[in-house]
Parts: C-alpha cells; sequence; structure tokens
C-alpha cells in the first residue's frame, strides 16, 4: 500500500516548508476524516494536479514521534474522555526527519478554540528545567506528570497555495502504552484533516473525499490511542469509536 501511495506522490509537484508557511490560514476551518488506507491511493490520484507536497529533508514521509504525559490519576485524559472543555494536553513531539523536538502544552476552551504554545526541548533531561513553562501555559507541575502514552505515525502534507489550504494526512500509526509496552496497531486506517480559510467549501480534496463517500470523523489520537492502550481507564465515550475504526479492518 505505501509503495502505492509513493508512487502518486512521486507525481506531485514538491513544495518547501518556506513556500507553505505562506498559506498562514488565519481564519480557518479544520475538518477531519477517518478511513481504511486502502481508499486512499484512489484519492490521491483524484486530486494530485492540484496539490503540491511538502518535503522536508528531501522527502514526502515526515515520521513523528510523540510521547503524552499526564497525572497519575489520568487527569487530563478523564477530562477528555468526558467530554468536558477546556482541556489541556502536554506532549513532547520529535520530527524524525530534522530531529528537532519541541515540548508542547495544548488548550481548548469553552468556545473550541485551541492555543498551542511550545519550546525546544531535550527530553532526556526530564521535565525538571521545563518548570516554568509549564506553569506558565498550564496548572500541572513537573513532578506530577508522567509519560503515559507513546503515539507515531508518518505524516504526508499536501498545499494549494492558490486557494490556501493545507492538508494533513497521517499513516502508519501505532500507540502504546509506556508502562505496560502494550502496542496497538491503527495501520489498516489513515486520518486525513483539511485546514482551509473558512470562505472555502468545495475544494478538490474535499469533492474527491465526497465522491469516494467519506465523511467527516473525527478522531484524537491521544484519546483513541490511551483508550485502546490502557485497560485501566475509561472508555465510555470512545467506545463507539474504537468499534469503528475496528470494522474498518474488514473493509480493507
Amino acid at each position: 500500500m505505501i509503495n502505492e501511495i509513493s508512487h502518486i506522490i512521486a507525481q506531485m509537484q514538491p513544495v518547501s516548508l518556506a513556500e507553505m508557511d505562506s498559506v498562514k490560514l488565519l481564519n480557518r476551518t479544520d475538518t477531519k476524516f477517518v478511513f481504511e488506507i486502502s481508499k486512499l491511493p484512489k484519492i490521491l490520484a483524484d486530486v494530485k494536479d492540484a496539490y503540491r507536497v511538502l518535503h522536508v529533508a528531501q522527502t514526502p514521509f515526515q515520521e513523528y514521534f510523540t510521547v503524552y504525559y499526564d497525572t497519575a490519576d489520568k487527569k487530563m485524559y478523564q477530562i477528555h474522555q468526558t467530554g468536558r472543555i477546556n482541556r489541556y494536553k502536554v506532549r513532547h513531539r520529535t520530527y524524525g526527519s530534522s530531529g528537532i523536538a519541541f515540548l508542547e502544552v495544548k488548550f481548548k476552551n469553552n468556545k473550541k478554540i485551541t492555543f498551542k504554545n511550545r519550546i525546544k526541548y531535550d527530553i532526556a533531561q526530564g521535565l525538571e528545567n521545563a518548570q516554568e513553562f509549564l506553569q506558565k501555559y498550564s496548572p500541572f507541575s513537573w513532578d506530577e506528570l508522567e509519560a503515559t502514552s507513546k503515539v507515531t505515525y508518518t505524516r504526508i502534507t499536501l498545499v494549494n497555495l492558490m486557494h490556501g489550504e493545507r492538508i494533513t494526512i497521517d499513516v502508519d500509526l501505532q500507540a502504546s502504552n509506556v508502562k505496560t509496552g502494550k502496542t496497538v496497531d491503527f495501520s489498516h486506517i489513515c486520518i486525513v484533516e483539511l485546514k482551509r480559510e473558512k470562505t472555502k467549501s468545495n475544494t478538490e480534496m474535499a469533492e474527491a473525499l465526497k465522491k469516494h463517500r467519506i465523511f467527516q470523523k473525527s478522531m484524537s489520537k491521544y484519546a483513541v490511542g490511551t483508550a485502546a492502550s490502557n485497560s485501566e481507564v475509561r472508555l465510555n465515550r470512545f467506545k463507539r469509536k474504537l468499534r469503528y475504526i475496528d470494522k474498518l479492518k474488514t473493509e480493507i
């Protein structure tokens, strides 16, 4: 499957990080889709002439390695699981192509607006030296946080400079429990997210997804990965989503 995807991606014009950054998307809408990866090659074939593909370190495939932190009683996960807003995520992310790593705090407020703050950070030193950053952007201190789950995936980024649109395509998703080592394989799915100016709706990718009968479906890699790899947490809000993802295995 990856070879088939690579073949189509190779036919697309590349775009640099500097060129992509010209698409600011200050007033944007994000729409996410989750579906079986077997449909991705046909969708990419439909849109390959409308988009350019981001290359970093001479490759369009960017590996992401993310470690999520939480309290011992999984306070951040539990807030997410109950559907409450005003919620935080604390994570450390390493970009495989460059080796650059960041410690990040994400906050979603009661207006569903997400704020992200980050600093370059070597996680080998633990969280002790990040105390000032954590206190400024979160209600947590370094000594109450522990690594709870790991999520890895490969990302392809498409850009339409004319229409002001970015698309991320995440494949080869794996989630694991830091404590037990249990790993869950989600490589049978892909996650596509459209990031567009609010005035744009019928873009080429949106039309291609509609053509292949793929409809909006949200998914938090952190929440679903934690729910699937940790038998000690409550699943209530994610049971239906996990069943949906499992069902896609039979449709490949």
